[in-house]
């Protein structure tokens, strides 16, 4: 304000020294009018010097005042930041103008609170796993020392009391490596390092020998595995990887399936938005639904839905699903989950790369 006040008189001043000279010169004539232009000419230097020296200190006043109020607003947003980065209680505000800084900054603090409870959260229940599983593993090793005992004790039992003391000490057996199999899930269980190496190979190959690997699971609840898809196709991803996405989800419909019910596993490659093509892989199993809160949860690391769908096996560490899920993301695709009326079917989907001529090109 007072650069603008000290610019305003020093340029109206000299602007009216400049008028009184004309007119002097004009109006008066001879000796007196030429004594008057001698003055008025002195007293428009003065005026012009004044106007160039209001004009230097105007524009330093101008520029100071910017350059503090830059200066003010960066300390804002740097303080702003440094209540997100200290976790720092409550939302951020800033003064008007910088709104969607303040937006940004807020959205960030939010998230990165979102992730931090999401990380206890896992957390909390694998340390409930963890102790979970040290105590279920202690059931069938006592059954197995128990049962192996009595075989060694009573060397003259008959010999169905022995076949089934052995049928149980191997099915408790089972029960203990699949224990061991989560314990080992549960130390390697970081999900974001997956190394992803994609080669050609024949889709429904693949498919059906994963459903011959499971058969065993299948016979012993009843169930009956059911291919649906093409008698032979070329995808293009890493074998080994989606072999354990399709084990895994097909383990968990042949573990909450009703008994003497059919697993579908359908396959096919689509054409989708764009002219992409994707390999689709859905498992459809009948029993008990997953209510929508399940399904929000399901593909968390260490969620486990066995109150919603009870299963016999008692269930795994909860990482099968969210590893089908990393990698499956990892491939650039995605997995999804649908249950209704007792249907539930989990479909995965793994991009293979455009139609270009009605060939794919790998992506």
């Amino acid at each position: 304000m007072l650069a603008g006040l000290l610019l305003f008189l020093v340029t109206y001043g000299g602007a009216c020294a400049t008028l009184t000279y004309c007119l002097i010169e004009w109006v008066v004539p001879g000796i007196f009018g030429s004594v008057w232009a001698l003055g008025a000419r002195f007293v428009l230097g003065i005026w012009s010097f004044l106007a160039f020296v209001g004009l230097v200190l105007g524009l330093y006043l101008v520029a100071k005042t910017g350059i503090r109020y830059v200066v003010r607003r960066f300390d804002e947003l740097f303080s702003a930041m440094a209540d997100v980065a200290g976790k720092r209680e409550g939302s951020i505000a800033l003064p008007r103008g910088l709104e969607p800084a303040q937006e940004v900054l807020n959205a960030l603090k939010e998230e990165a609170e979102q992730n931090e409870r999401a990380a206890a959260a896992a957390e909390e229940r694998k340390d409930e796993l963890v102790a979970y599983l040290a105590h279920d593993i202690k059931t069938p090793l006592t059954s197995i020392i128990g049962y192996l005992a009595l075989l060694d004790e009573s060397p003259d039992l008959p010999g169905d009391i022995r076949r089934r003391y052995i049928a149980t000490a191997l099915s408790k057996s089972y029960r203990l490596e699949e224990l061991m199999s989560d314990f080992f899930e549960i130390t390697r269980y970081n999900l974001q390092t997956i190394p992803i190496e994609r080669s050609s190979f024949d889709g429904a190959l693949f498919v059906n020998q994963i459903i011959d690997e499971l058969y065993p699971v299948a016979q012993a609840r009843g169930l009956q595995v059911v291919y649906d898809g093409p008698a032979s196709f070329e995808v293009f991803a890493d074998a080994s990887h989606v072999a354990r996405v399709l084990n895994n989800v097909l383990r968990n419909a042949l573990a909450y399936a009703d008994a003497r019910t059919e697993v579908r596993v359908r396959t096919s490659l689509t054409v989708g938005q764009g002219n992409f093509l994707w390999w689709e892989l859905t498992v459809t199993d009948k029993g008990r639904e997953l209510s929508p809160e399940h399904i929000e949860r399901i593909f968390e690391r260490f969620f486990r839905a066995d109150d919603a769908r009870p299963t016999a096996t008692g269930g795994g560490a909860g990482l099968g699903l969210a590893i089908a899920r990393e990698i499956t993301r990892a491939h650039g695709g995605d997995i999804y989950v649908q249950s209704a009326a007792g249907i539930t079917s989990f479909t995965v989907w793994i991009p293979q790369g455009a139609v270009v001529s009605g060939e794919p090109s790998q992506a």
